[in-house]
């Protein structure tokens, strides 16, 4: 399970499993404690909208306030729905938030860096939270439904293994706040493709209309790259809309909430 703090006004996620490692600093942010109003009340996160960008770049400042982190370093994903896994270093601080994004798509990041902090940002896909407690290598994944087809919470695995030496057994994982079963209506030729790559059981018939879960698809890819350590908050965004923003339960009008961490 996923704990709820608050700090004054600000509400954010923490992963009791990563907190006992002593060796990250994290959060997920919610919808509140920030400065934005009206439909991006009040901590958005998501630039190119009607939103201001100066509240924007306030609200990430208080997020990183209150996670500890230097706004100055904060590394934005570029996040476009694919499976490209961006490492990362103190020479991309301030990517895409202090500095203009340099990167033409990043749905991951991943660094064993210190005082590197990442973050990427959600409003209904998947976040995924990785941490290898024993080489000390973190990573961030955004994995919407492409994404998840993609597989690109598995290909983090893959890369963290294959680039940084890890170890599946050393990986302990977290799938965030997101859009669960009960909302995720689809058509059938998204349904075939969950059904076809992750088995029946990830899209179930409500009706006459099919309903992907891809926190379950999510949960087999990870298992299939050998990691068996992993907390599913099962917390719907859709569910709880006044709390987090949902961008199926408001048509798209909505902000972005993040997730943050930094190997410390």
């Amino acid at each position: 399970m996923f704990k709820l703090n608050q700090k004054g006004d600000f509400f954010y996620y923490t992963i009791p499993s990563f907190e006992e490692t002593g060796l990250v600093k994290h959060g997920f942010t919610t919808r509140a404690g920030g400065v934005s109003s009206g439909c991006y009340k009040s901590l958005n996160l998501r630039f190119h909208c009607e939103d201001k960008r100066e509240n924007v770049l306030e609200n990430f400042g208080i997020a990183a306030k209150m996670f500890g982190m230097d706004f100055d370093r904060l590394i934005l994903s570029k996040q476009v729905h694919e499976d490209v896994i961006q490492d990362v270093s103190s020479a991309d601080f301030g990517n895409g938030i202090a500095k203009e994004n340099k990167f033409t798509s990043a749905d991951a990041l991943i660094t064993d860096e210190a005082g590197v902090p990442i973050v990427t940002l959600f409003a209904d896909c998947v976040p995924l939270f990785f941490l290898d407690r024993k080489k000390r290598v973190i990573a961030l994944a955004h994995s919407g439904w492409r994404g998840t087809v993609k597989r690109i919470g598995q290909k983090t695995v893959e890369k963290m293994k294959r680039d940084y030496g890890c170890r599946s057994e050393d990986i302990i994982a977290a799938i965030g706040p997101s859009m669960q079963e009960d909302h995720f209506e689809v058509g059938d030729d998204v349904a075939q493709i969950f059904m076809s790559e992750f088995g029946e059981d990830t899209a179930v018939l409500y009706g006459e209309r099919y309903h992907v879960n891809m926190q379950r698809a999510i949960l087999k890819q990870l298992n299939e790259a050998g990691v068996k350590n992993i907390d599913n908050c099962g917390i719907c965004t859709c569910c709880n809309s006044d709390f987090l923003f949902s961008h199926r339960q408001t048509n798209g009008r909505r902000g972005n909430m993040g997730a943050f961490m930094e190997l410390v």
